[in-house]
């Protein structure tokens, strides 16, 4: 069965793909290495895939508005975004129940999605 990938779909092939490498991510570092592996990898690919959404939700709801608006909407949400994510990331540090590996791993799924995605696109056409 061939996917047929296509703008109205693309980020539904993304996220479902970064869901799937996510969870594979998560049960191999827990197998093969330890629970720290595993939860390091489930909370940076959860943290990534948050990230996702949220930078989709601002973009759509930005290109609706004003341009003078945009800006300050764009500006705050942006820096709304980036404290919320590095408070988490101080927690997930520091309570030392996650292998910062496994945090690294999973807060690159959706890049290596990104990737995978963009080399099948390639190869399908023949490039």
């Amino acid at each position: 069965m061939m996917i047929t990938i296509n703008e109205d779909n693309l980020f539904g092939v993304i996220i479902k793909g970064s869901l799937g490498l996510l969870a594979f991510l998560t049960l191999a570092g827990w197998l093969l290495f330890s629970l720290q592996v595993g939860l390091g990898a489930l909370a940076g690919g959860s943290i990534a895939i948050a990230n996702f959404f949220w930078i989709r939700n601002v973009l759509q709801r930005i290109l609706g508005q004003l341009p003078a608006k945009a800006t300050m909407y764009a500006q705050l949400r942006f820096v709304a975004r980036l404290s919320v994510t590095g408070l988490l990331l101080y927690f997930i540090i520091t309570s030392g129940w996650f292998s910062l590996a496994g945090l690294f791993v999973g807060l690159s799924v959706i890049v290596i999605n990104i990737i995978a995605l963009s080399l099948y696109s390639a190869m399908r056409a023949g490039g």
